[in-house]
């Protein structure tokens, strides 16, 4: 008949409990890093959404704001945007006499940059430009603009990166 010594496995138990908790705890450390970086993705792909209906808002400004006659989206020079602040004061476009297409140019690219500002954050960029754009998917011709937004996206150990969504039109 076989006899078990019980005192000599004391404790044996214990140490097989202090490992598994050791191993449980290193597995619930990578489910918070997995949840913490699913975040930032998910912070990422909310911007990118963002930047994508903003760039289309524009786009459909840029396309309603295209007289027969020289249209301020296809000139060779943008129209540059009212000074900061800006777009709420007044100006010839809450008449209907006084409003030009490029003054109403000028107020809808400064309304649409407040709208990027404050949907995806101060720190975001907001570009009208025209194609050809160097480094981005816009490689038109002359006649057609590029809009692009950008965002700083935070990467670990501190460091950041820009990420962009760019959309080639037709005006």
């Amino acid at each position: 008949m076989l006899r078990v010594d019980f005192q000599k496995i004391k404790g044996f138990t214990l140490i097989e409990v202090l490992v598994s908790t050791i191993i449980l705890a290193i597995g619930l450390l990578g489910l918070a890093s997995l949840q913490t970086l699913a975040l930032k993705d998910n912070q990422d792909a909310f911007f990118f959404a963002q930047a994508a209906s903003l760039a289309y808002e524009m786009s459909d400004r840029i396309k309603a704001n295209t007289p027969t006659t020289s249209p301020p989206w296809q000139s060779a020079t943008i129209p540059t945007p009212l000074g900061a602040g800006s777009c709420t004061s007044t100006h010839a476009c809450n008449t209907l006499s006084g409003c030009t297409p490029t003054v109403m140019a000028q107020y809808d690219y400064c309304a649409w940059k407040a709208n990027v500002i404050s949907r995806i954050g101060t720190t975001a960029t907001a570009v009208v430009e025209a194609s050809p754009v160097t480094g981005g998917v816009c490689t038109g011709p002359a006649t057609r603009r590029c809009i692009t937004i950008g965002w700083n996206r935070n990467k670990s150990l501190g460091t950041s990166a820009t990420n962009t969504f760019q959309l080639e039109i037709t005006p």
